[in-house]
């Protein structure tokens, strides 16, 4: 007995890459682990020194504010993946020191402004 189905050719699938994908289980540990951080920050220093701590750096990538690790510089998430809207950050903490890389808007916030470089 032969079973007939009519089928059609559909085009490729497009998925992101999965390796830079979290899967559901890491992104409710992160969620569950950096929100509090977040939630709890006083300023931007103590934000980027207990991110630090955690082997973390909140940096802006294309524009956009982030998290990378800390050792490979790769990006973890950005901060509207855990909730948090930068605007509502600069209301409670203040505007953050950023020191501009590249052209590709994109920065490192700093948890103190750096001494002026003063001629010798």
């Amino acid at each position: 007995m032969f079973v007939k189905s009519k089928t059609e050719l559909l085009g490729p699938i497009l998925v992101r890459n999965s390796s830079t994908e979290l899967d559901c289980e890491t992104a409710a540990l992160l969620r569950a682990t950096i929100r509090p951080v977040f939630d709890t920050a006083a300023s931007w220093a103590s934000l980027t020194d207990i991110l630090k701590d955690k082997g973390y750096r909140l940096v802006f990538r294309q524009g956009r504010l982030c998290i990378t690790d800390r050792k490979t510089g790769q990006r973890v998430c950005g901060i509207r993946f855990l909730g948090f809207e930068l605007r509502d950050l600069v209301k409670r903490l203040g505007r953050p020191i950023v020191v501009a890389r590249g052209n590709s808007a994109d920065g490192d916030i700093l948890a103190e402004r750096p001494e002026p470089k003063r001629p010798q």
